[in-house]
């Protein structure tokens, strides 16, 4: 019932205006609400922005991890030199 309540007293607010006032009106309404979607849809595309960009740092820090992980891996299997079998075959 409140809307209908609210309807009304703007078709009221609007009637008491000339055409030329109407019109200018509701044109600024329509203004103000795609000035405020606009709004929305900014800052939706920036949190995107910024989520996109924490991504791809979680990314890229998982993969030097990983990379430090294999280097430090690698380093300690071939750091050891293979041991040689010596046998003296002169006896």
């Amino acid at each position: 019932m409140g809307s209908t309540t609210g309807i009304h007293a703007v078709s009221v607010m609007l009637e008491a205006l000339n055409r030329d006032a109407q019109h200018a009106t509701i044109a600024k309404f329509i203004q103000n609400e795609l000035d405020a979607e606009r709004e929305k849809v900014a800052l939706l595309h920036q949190q995107g922005s910024q989520q996109a960009e924490l991504l791809r740092e979680q990314g890229a820090q998982q993969f030097e991890l990983l990379r430090q992980q294999q280097a430090a891996a690698g380093g300690s299997m071939h750091s050891r030199r293979p041991e040689t079998l010596k046998i003296d075959i002169s006896k």
